[in-house]
């Protein structure tokens, strides 16, 4: 029967790992639970809280359920494996080595600041000659076994993950081709270590491990997986672009030879007017490169005014749209995948749940599908709310669930599990009526006050001495003890809980304790009295919370900190990239740049003194990435590095650094992350706004409680994660585009 099983639910094209975050015991991403109901939570990992273990078709069934409700989903090899239990564990396992992964990903990129350059041959702490001749970051550089010893140790906890996915994919494991990506990596990552320990992994002064461990976040982290992946599809769209506005270029340079060749030195030649306007088209050098000829010639400016708004406003900005149009086309492929992945779950489970191939199921299983769940995900009265789901799926009032009819089982019960409000925090807490001037609006103005007058008098106190400075710090006492009370006296009135759940009353609390600490120490030792002023310094800090007072402006800041971490794989990506040119950079020009060097005599670079950005180690060479990215002189450099290794070829480096790093996927990050941020603000708006008629309806009166209910049943579940995930991100923006 099992078999028959397995050729009606084929395994969806993506199942190696889980869409959000790992398996892992506690609150579910949509139902809230309260301190009394924690005990009803029971994982996977634990089984239900019955003793019976996942060996059933309707347990294995609830566990597919489970996993597309979150947005996940569970491989199928995993069910159809023949040992059930060791392959659902192995799978949880590997679930819960995300976090190691991540460290690892993070060893591994960090790793590079620290290693000597390959360029350099002497001794610590002074491997690269004299550090005043040759510019360095000044980080310390570790020894090479200490680097080795490190890469081997995320060598082993990554082989451990892959024997452990391994196990509960077998055969699916290597029909997907990034399992063998990861074989792969790893294979190379072995071969360079051992290289590395007997003092083989350079090639002509270049560490090959150092690149090899630029392709373990991506063959091993999905979400960074994801964005290459997306990235690599629209390249052929950006050489199309390329090509047009290098077309344009050509043409361009090619007029401004033949028109001011004879009055400008700038355009003496076509390789001069071509790279200057190649420049000129990134604004770097605007308007230095064409102020001789603008002098010479005044209808020069119609040369350049048509050059710049062609091809800085019209191409440059159709080249963008055009891109970010193909990798928003991306991610509906992506959002496409998982939704794919979604109904092959449920697929899944309803074939495991039709023992009988009839393509329906009866109430009786649905039921029994519905208590199943129940033990894994808390949801409220789920006997009495089984048959209430049966009734909402059963469109055709057969009494039975079709199979197309049970692909919304997830949409059903996300309405059903809606999020409840908190009871205990609805109760109002009992208080002393004497004490409820502290919630009045003119408190907060007179505590903002006593703020900024301490503020005020903190800053007097660093810039006077003798008595005045003295009489100063004694009022800095008075106010620290006045910020005690108003402590107090909230602490009182709100409770502790409902005081420490505000981020700047946990602020005030901390800074105000540090004030009495201080108070408290300095009768014993004066010196320390001077630090009294610097804590009520930081404790002014907390003007910035009036932004919270303005609820346009807390949204906002809301809603960033909600997307900064959706948006970590993109900038990942955009890290790479960079770190990938500045590795290039250190081995292609490590220690050409030291003082006194006579090919930089009479450059812009020197005459600047950017001595200090340079690519003699990796970590300058991220700072130079970093001012290459801003555009502003890139050229400089680009001039600077010409010079001192004699070839014209050395431009290439830089030119490919803006075309893929600045004008390909530095142009896709700044895009991604406005409209994600756009399209949750909207999100929100729109939240707070539902949140607020609700609000309005809660104080409607017994005989509207029937158009209420109606009003909340067709809304959307309400979103109760306190994080968003990547995917959750391109869902959004899809849905919005």
């Amino acid at each position: 029967m099992r078999k028959k099983v397995r050729k009606k639910t084929p395994l969806p094209e993506i199942q190696e790992e889980g869409l959000l975050t790992p398996l892992r015991r506690g609150q579910s991403a949509y139902v809230q639970s309260t301190s009394t109901d924690f005990r009803r939570f029971a994982d996977l990992e634990y089984g239900p809280n019955s003793e019976s273990s996942l060996t059933s078709h309707v347990e294995m069934a609830a566990a597919l359920v489970d996993q597309a409700m979150l947005g996940r989903w569970m491989p199928l090899a995993v069910v159809y494996h023949k040992d059930y239990e060791s392959a659902k564990k192995s799978f949880l396992l590997y679930h819960k080595l995300y976090f190691v992964r991540g460290i690892i990903y993070f060893l591994l990129m960090i790793l590079p600041f620290f290693e000597i350059p390959a360029w350099c041959d002497g001794d610590l702490p002074n491997p690269c000659g004299d550090p005043k001749k040759y510019p360095l970051s000044g980080l310390p550089f570790i020894q090479p076994w200490i680097s080795v010893s490190i890469q081997a140790l995320c060598i082993l906890v990554l082989v451990w993950s892959v024997c452990l996915q391994w196990y509960f994919l077998r055969a699916q494991f290597w029909l997907n081709r990034v399992g063998v990506y990861k074989v792969v990596v790893l294979g190379l990552m072995i071969v360079s270590t051992a290289a590395s320990s007997i003092g083989l992994s350079e090639l002509r002064g270049i560490n090959i491990s150092m690149y090899i461990r630029l392709l373990v976040p991506i063959v091993f982290s999905r979400a960074i997986r994801g964005c290459f992946r997306m990235t690599l599809r629209i390249v052929h769209t950006f050489l199309d672009i390329a090509v047009l506005v290098g077309t344009f270029v050509l043409i361009s340079a090619w007029l401004a030879t033949t028109i001011f060749s004879d009055t400008s030195d700038e355009f003496k030649d076509f390789s001069t007017s071509l790279l200057n306007l190649f420049v000129l088209l990134t604004t770097a050098n605007n308007p230095v490169v064409w102020a001789s000829t603008y002098n010479e010639n005044r209808l020069a400016f119609f040369f350049f005014f048509f050059y710049m708004v062609l091809g800085l406003y019209f191409l440059m900005n159709l080249a963008f749209s055009v891109i970010y149009s193909s990798y928003k086309a991306q991610m509906a492929v992506e959002v496409a995948k998982r939704i794919t992945a979604r109904q092959g779950n449920l697929r899944a489970a309803f074939s495991l749940l039709d023992t009988r191939h009839q393509e329906w199921i009866d109430g009786a299983t649905m039921i029994a599908l519905f208590l199943a769940i129940g033990r894994y995900r808390h949801i409220p009265d789920v006997r009495a709310r089984a048959s209430r789901l049966f009734l909402a799926l059963n469109k055709r009032g057969d009494f039975k669930i079709w199979s197309d009819e049970f692909e919304e089982l997830c949409d059903v019960i996300a309405k059903e599990v809606e999020r409840q409000p908190d009871i205990a925090r609805l109760k109002r807490r009992r208080s002393n009526p004497d004490l409820h001037f502290v919630k009045h609006p003119f408190y907060n103005y007179v505590i903002w006050a006593l703020t900024l007058s301490s503020l005020s008098i903190a800053i007097a106190a660093l810039n006077v001495t003798g008595t005045v400075q003295m009489i100063l710090i004694n009022l800095e006492f008075l106010f620290g003890w006045i910020f005690v009370m108003d402590g107090v006296l909230k602490i009182c009135v709100q409770g502790w809980k409902s005081y420490w759940r505000t981020h700047v009353n946990r602020f005030d609390f901390i800074v105000t304790i540090l004030i009495v600490a201080v108070q408290a120490t300095s009768f014993f030792y004066v010196d320390i009295r001077f630090w009294v002023t610097y804590l009520i310094i930081a404790r002014c800090f907390r003007v910035l919370a009036l932004i919270t007072m303005i609820s346009r402006w807390r949204l906002m800041g809301e809603t960033l900190v909600y997307v900064i971490p959706a948006t970590a794989p993109i900038l990942a990506l955009q890290f790479l990239v960079c770190s990938l040119f500045a590795l290039l950079g250190m081995h292609l020009f490590g220690g050409l740049i030291y003082k006194d060097n006579p090919a930089l005599e009479g450059t812009e670079y020197a005459r600047h003194k950017f001595y200090a950005f340079n690519f003699n180690d990796y970590a300058l060479g991220m700072a130079t990435c970093f001012n290459l990215c801003v555009v502003n002189k890139w050229y400089v450099f680009m001039d600077a590095y010409a010079a001192v290794t004699g070839t014209r070829w050395t431009r290439a480096y830089f030119i490919a650094f803006w075309a893929i790093a600045v004008a390909f996927t530095l142009n896709v990050v700044v895009a991604f992350f406005a409209e994600a941020f756009t399209s949750q603000m909207e999100k929100a708006e729109k939240l707070k706004a539902r949140e607020k008629r609700r609000s309005e309806e809660d104080l409607l009166p017994r005989g509207a409680a029937l158009l209420r209910k109606k009003s909340i049943t067709g809304n959307l579940p309400h979103r109760t994660a306190k994080s968003l995930s990547y995917y959750d991100l391109y869902e959004d923006i899809v849905k919005k585009t």
